[in-house]
């Protein structure tokens, strides 16, 4: 089996946070989207760019990667987290929680560790 060397990208759904000895974890399932984005013009005549994104398949399997100690998390605010700091523990936690259904996007680091979440907006 090779293993992967460089940075990669994947995208997810039902997020759970998890901690194993002391070590934070997402658990997930991948997700198959295709990502279109589209210009809107508002009432007042402003454009504006929207991802649609279109989920095209979710795995059955769950899957599981370490968090690095200190992430990025950007949704419609950005966040830096600590993975090892209890408010910015529980911060990701209730985040993932209260979006279980939404898709995040993970940037995966060569130590296969979570370096940064996003969360794409409806």
């Amino acid at each position: 089996m090779v293993k992967d060397t460089t940075d990669s990208i994947i995208t997810i759904t039902n997020p759970a946070f998890e901690i194993k000895n002391n070590q934070g974890f997402i658990n997930y399932n991948c997700a198959e989207v295709e990502i279109a984005i589209a210009s809107i013009t508002d009432s007042a005549g402003d454009e504006v760019c929207e991802n649609l994104v279109d989920v095209k398949c979710i795995s059955n399997k769950t899957y599981s990667l370490k968090l690095a100690s200190k992430l990025n998390y950007s949704s419609s605010k950005f966040k830096e987290i600590n993975s090892t700091d209890e408010s910015d523990k529980r911060f990701l936690m209730n985040e993932l929680k209260a979006n279980a259904k939404q898709i995040f996007e993970l940037n995966i680091n060569k130590q296969r560790e979570i370096i940064s979440i996003r969360k794409f907006e409806k």
